[in-house]
């Protein structure tokens, strides 16, 4: 299922890629489909472990863009930032990272990637979130 919030920020970031057309990339961009991908993994780490590594990796991935902390508590966490995939990293992703600590030295991660399709498949929300999960266990994908 789609968050709005996912979905309003795919469309500001359209717009804002398409400059004078902006009124018309935000309102194109409604119509587009959505590719939406969840990958699930544990971490051997303590949960404020795992929680610097996912913060650090998606400031890696995205260039240095901080991600915002959308909620936070003693056993969870959840961060977001948009991406850039694809050619030229033109075509935005938000990722939405979820930090949960299941035991003192093992947490769980969700890492969820949304972007838009148009006429050229690009998996941008797939490849994003395959990229941030092998960043995350240590991989280089």
């Amino acid at each position: 299922m789609l968050d709005h919030s996912e979905d309003r920020l795919l469309e500001e970031a359209l717009g804002a890629i398409a400059g004078q057309g902006r009124l018309g990339a935000k309102f194109a961009a409604r119509f587009l489909k959505h590719d939406v991908h969840e990958i699930e993994l544990r971490l051997p780490l303590s949960f404020d472990l795992a929680l610097e590594r996912v913060r650090g990796s998606l400031l890696e991935s995205t260039g240095g863009t901080d991600p915002s902390l959308l909620r936070s508590g003693a056993d969870g966490a959840a961060l977001r930032v948009l991406s850039g995939a694809g050619f030229a990293a033109m075509n935005p992703v938000v990722v939405t990272v979820t930090v949960t600590r299941v035991e003192e030295d093992s947490t769980a991660i969700q890492v969820r990637a949304v972007a838009k399709e148009g006429l050229i498949k690009q998996h941008a929300g797939e490849k994003t979130a395959q990229r941030v999960a092998s960043a995350l266990e240590g991989r280089r994908g």
